[in-house]
């Protein structure tokens, strides 16, 4: 059987209607009720934010983009292997391999993480 903290002691906290708001807003960001937050606030606990569904979703769509311009490089280099001329190819491999960074780069930011 697993036990719970029960919480039945009380410490009140005035605030004022702009700061109550304020704080709920940044306690939402961080997937937080409010006393969560203030918790967490005055035990210093580092406090991380949830990225909206948005950018996961955008993520995994960079994600699908990232795969296609990695099989447009594949298939480059295969028909250069097999003798096909491709003009400009080394520009293009350059620019698809900034690009390729591009997206990877901006997926990170997207799920918060720091590249």
């Amino acid at each position: 059987m697993t036990r719970t903290k029960t919480r039945t002691a009380r410490a009140y906290v005035w605030l004022t209607p702009l700061e109550k708001e304020t704080w709920s807003v940044k306690a939402a960001a961080a997937g937080m009720n409010l006393n969560e937050y203030i918790r967490c606030c005055v035990e210093r606990r580092k406090i991380t934010l949830v990225p909206p569904e948005i950018n996961r979703i955008t993520a995994v769509e960079l994600s699908r983009i990232g795969v296609n311009l990695n099989q447009q490089v594949r298939a480059m280099n295969t028909a250069l292997a097999l003798g096909q001329y491709i003009a400009n190819i080394d520009e293009t491999l350059a620019t698809v391999n900034e690009v390729i960074l591009a997206v990877q780069k901006l997926q990170l930011e997207l799920i918060g993480e720091q590249g």
